[in-house]
């Protein structure tokens, strides 16, 4: 059920959740005194459980959160968040916010968060009449696996949960809604689609609003596509392993904007696998996220690397809330980084910017990895079938990469934030870097920074000083 509520400042429009979905256990939520109902999610990491609340709004709007847990030492992830904190007791919090945003409440730091999403007003929604329009309404639906096709629609509405997979193939699809697509009734690795919402060679493909629950294994695979826009996201993961967020295969024209997501492996993974032609991964725009790992990269970019190149790809305006302290040598495969660049299999990657990142550090940190790596082998997923792999070379280089106003503030640990470039040799190498306005923890790094690594068959590697 929809309840709109409005005011002289603000208008609310909360869903409530079907029966059995909601939990008054660990928070309560009202905005602009109207009860928003709070959901739960899994995670296998910290205390095995998160929640989290939606709702819909214009205008200036108040929310008040109350909780079992004394409140009094809680933050609010992202800093930049476009919400006022107006005031923070044992017992509550009163914010204030004017625009949509998504933020997490953490009152026990890792523990028990509630992550809080404000969307815009819903404008333009499908009917359930439209015979191209694969309609859920609220309430709680198992369809299992889900199948579009050219010109179709798939619709959540606020208050649906959604148990099954999606998968899709033709032109001009789109996936919508305010409510929920959940996997977690399902074991990992085995679902009714490969990966939760998978995109086989799609074009002009637009993924919006939807909150995604619990995947079985990766979350959202463009594969082969085109023209592909996934916009106002909510990634509510971490409950098994190899669930990373977006992962953009073999793909161009790709834009992910003002998303949220919470994952146990990768964030962001840009890839080439078999299957797809060695398609480029080119045209790649990410902009106005939040992203949370609880235990494995924010970007990794060319682990899998059958693709004849990874090119033009930026990252802008960027809050990283959570990532995975990480003690092992940074040329180690394995190692955990809020940004790994290691293309494989003698690929060449190039063009690749990075601005205006803001990183909350949990201590020891690695920040950046540019490297050309042999990527190890291991049996692969790609549509409905298993692959082996093992790469024999290392990516054929890194160039024209730019690192720009980053930011590391938090926890330094015993390192301040690794930064490691090196080739391997010769044949395969990195040039043309500037790191520009890296901050960690107050110190902007320079070639000589502690725990910075330039290594052999380098060149062009540089450190700006902007104002």
């Amino acid at each position: 059920m929809k309840t709109e509520s409005k005011s002289c400042v603000g208008q609310v429009v909360s869903y409530a959740a079907p029966p059995g979905e909601a939990t008054d256990s660990d928070y309560a939520v009202t905005v602009n005194g109207q009860p928003i109902d709070v959901c739960f999610a899994k995670t296998q990491h910290h205390d095995k459980k998160y929640f989290f609340a939606y709702f819909d709004f214009s205008g200036e709007v108040e929310v008040q959160v109350t909780s079992t847990v004394p409140l009094a030492n809680a933050v609010v992830r992202p800093q930049a968040c476009g919400v006022t904190l107006r005031a923070k007791s044992a017992g509550s919090l009163v914010l204030t916010a004017t625009r949509p945003f998504k933020i997490s409440i953490e009152r026990d730091g890792v523990n028990s968060p509630l992550l809080l999403f404000g969307n815009p007003l819903e404008t333009d929604a499908p009917t359930r009449d439209d015979p191209r329009v694969v309609y859920f309404g609220p309430g709680i639906h198992k369809p299992g696996k889900i199948e579009l096709t050219s010109n179709q629609t798939l619709y959540v509405a606020g208050g649906a949960v959604v148990k099954g997979g999606v998968e899709a193939r033709g032109e001009n699809i789109r996936i919508l809604g305010r409510g929920i697509i959940d996997g977690s009734d399902y074991a990992h690795g085995a679902g009714p689609t490969p990966f939760m919402l998978i995109f086989q060679k799609c074009r002009n493909l637009l993924v919006e609003d939807v909150i995604v629950r619990g995947s079985w294994l990766f979350t959202i695979a463009p594969c082969g596509c085109d023209h592909v826009t996934i916009r106002n996201v909510k990634i509510c993961g971490s409950r098994v392993d190899n669930d990373d967020g977006i992962d953009i295969i073999n793909s161009s024209d790709v834009t992910i904007e003002d998303c949220f997501l919470r994952t146990d492996d990768d964030c962001i993974a840009i890839k080439g696998l078999g299957g797809y032609d060695r398609k480029n991964c080119e045209n790649i725009r990410i902009a106005n996220c939040a992203f949370w790992t609880d235990r494995a990269n924010i970007f990794r970019i060319g682990y899998e690397s059958d693709a004849g190149a990874m090119r033009d790809i930026t990252a802008r305006h960027i809050d990283v809330l959570h990532f995975v302290s990480d003690d092992r040598p940074p040329d180690t495969f394995w190692s955990n980084w809020v940004l790994y660049l290691q293309p494989s299999n003698n690929m060449p990657m190039s063009g690749l910017r990075f601005e205006d990142f803001r990183v909350n550090a949990p201590g020891h940190n690695n920040l950046i990895k540019v490297q050309p790596m042999i990527c190890k082998g291991w049996q692969e997923v790609v549509g409905a079938r298993f692959i082996d792999w093992e790469y024999k070379e290392p990516g054929q280089c890194v160039k024209d990469c730019h690192f720009k106003d980053i930011r590391v503030t938090g926890n330094p640990g015993n390192h301040p934030g690794c930064v490691y470039v090196s080739g391997v040799d010769a044949q395969h190498t990195v040039d043309d870097v500037t790191f520009e306005n890296v901050d960690r923890f107050g110190e902007r790094i320079s070639e000589v920074s502690r725990d910075v690594t330039i290594g052999p068959h380098t060149s062009n590697i540089r450190f700006l000083r902007g104002v």
